[in-house]
């Protein structure tokens, strides 16, 4: 079967069974993931793009829940490229891994403004495809990390995209070698913090598949990673946090 179609269809009840086996996943994603995303959120409304199997949702209360279609713990059902909620709504907008799905990244990240209020905080985590990881996303796992001609407009092709499929090459296109378009294509946005992370300490946890390292060994390399800078993180870090902020 075609990757892409499995996990299209059976993707979030594979993740939540893989979820609740695996010690060292959940407590990377706890540690690494949310943790850092709670600890930028500021007091008010916060709309989550892409719940999905609701990992994020269970750990922090007091979101509003939305994904494109009625899955587990969803409030609202909507496409981040036409957010039907009413401007400068929220004070937070957050997502995991959810930019590099976007058939039309630049029309999202623009909704995702347009939500915010003046001073509102656009909170993401993505793959980053620097040195390492582009030899990774490219070669050894099951999304394209390819260039994009035309990343503002058009990533994928918005008929024939499957719900799953993604680039992960997409959040350094446009926040490192497209970066001096960014004040152009989203005047109201200010790129406050690109922050690197997870080496072997993401890799270790073998993701949302079968096998990985538990709880223990993870905590331990996630601490030895601390001692690597930003500049070495840039090169082989496999996760970036992306912290925007609404003028």
């Amino acid at each position: 079967m075609d990757i892409l179609k499995l996990l299209s269809s059976d993707w979030i009840e594979a993740h939540r069974q893989n979820w609740s086996k695996k010690s060292g996943l959940r407590y990377y994603y706890h540690n690494q993931i949310f943790d850092r995303i709670i600890s930028n959120i500021k007091p008010g409304p916060t709309l989550q793009l892409g719940a999905g199997p609701g990992f994020f949702s269970q750990y922090y209360d007091g979101m509003l829940n939305s994904d494109f279609g009625n899955r587990f713990n969803v409030d609202v059902e909507l496409d981040a490229h036409a957010i039907p909620l009413a401007n400068g709504s929220f004070d937070n907008v957050v997502g995991v891994d959810i930019l590099h799905h976007f058939a039309r990244p630049g029309l999202a990240l623009s909704e995702c403004a347009r939500i915010l209020k003046p001073g509102g905080m656009l909170l993401l985590v993505e793959p980053w495809a620097g040195f390492v990881g582009n030899i990774f996303y490219k070669f050894m796992h099951h999304e394209e990390c390819n260039d994009i001609e035309d990343i503002w407009n058009f990533a994928f092709d918005p008929e024939t995209k499957l719900p799953m499929e993604g680039n992960s090459k997409i959040p350094k296109i446009i926040f490192s070698e497209q970066k001096k378009y960014l004040s152009s294509h989203l005047p109201s946005l200010q790129l406050e913090k690109l922050e690197y992370f997870g080496v072997l300490s993401y890799l270790l946890t073998g993701g949302f598949g079968k096998y990985g390292l538990p709880e223990k060994i993870i905590n331990l390399l996630i601490k030895s990673e601390v001692y690597l800078s930003q500049a070495i993180m840039r090169e082989v870090a496999l996760r970036v946090f992306i912290i925007l902020q609404k003028k």
